[in-house]
């Protein structure tokens, strides 16, 4: 627990330390909050885009998929698992030491990291001298089986901090 420590006191007489709780700990209980709200809404979407696989393997492999928005759920900053590492928890049969919290968090990011790549390839597979549509959608796949580590992942990482 961090704590504010402030000197009153005069000089003549005694003095004494009053501890108060410091903003930074009020502000990490809030910010906690907030990032385990960022992990509920990212894990729903996970299993929102998952629900149709074979709807999102085709609209990822279309010609007319709009390139400007990710169908992707929004990738959680490191740093959100950092700050809710101290808050974990043990998860039967899934993270058996709270320790392990980071590295399970790290081993979501390499999933996700590796799902966007999917989709990015997904959407250049299409277009130059050898894109085609079935480049597209083995990416495509790819990109599926990939979300579906990531969203294993962090269903466990959720069950950990909730």
């Amino acid at each position: 627990m961090l704590l504010k420590t402030a000197f009153i006191g005069t000089a003549t007489a005694a003095s004494f330390l009053v501890q108060q709780p410091s903003m930074a700990e009020a502000a990490s209980v809030t910010a906690s909050k907030a990032d385990i709200e960022l992990i509920q809404t990212t894990s729903d979407r996970y299993r929102l885009a998952l629900t149709d696989k074979e709807k999102f393997i085709a609209d990822m492999a279309t010609e007319q998929q709009d390139i400007t928005t990710s169908p992707l759920p929004p990738q959680i900053p490191a740093i959100t698992f950092q700050k809710l590492s101290k808050f974990a928890h043990n998860v039967d049969g899934k993270l058996d030491d709270a320790d392990d919290f980071p590295f399970v968090a790290i081993e979501y990011a390499e999933h996700a990291g590796a799902a966007r790549d999917f989709a990015k390839l997904s959407r250049l597979g299409r277009i130059g001298e050898n894109g085609s549509p079935e480049v597209a959608l083995d990416y495509a796949k790819r990109c599926v089986l990939e979300l579906e580590e990531a969203s294993v992942i962090l269903d466990t990482l959720r069950q950990a901090v909730e």
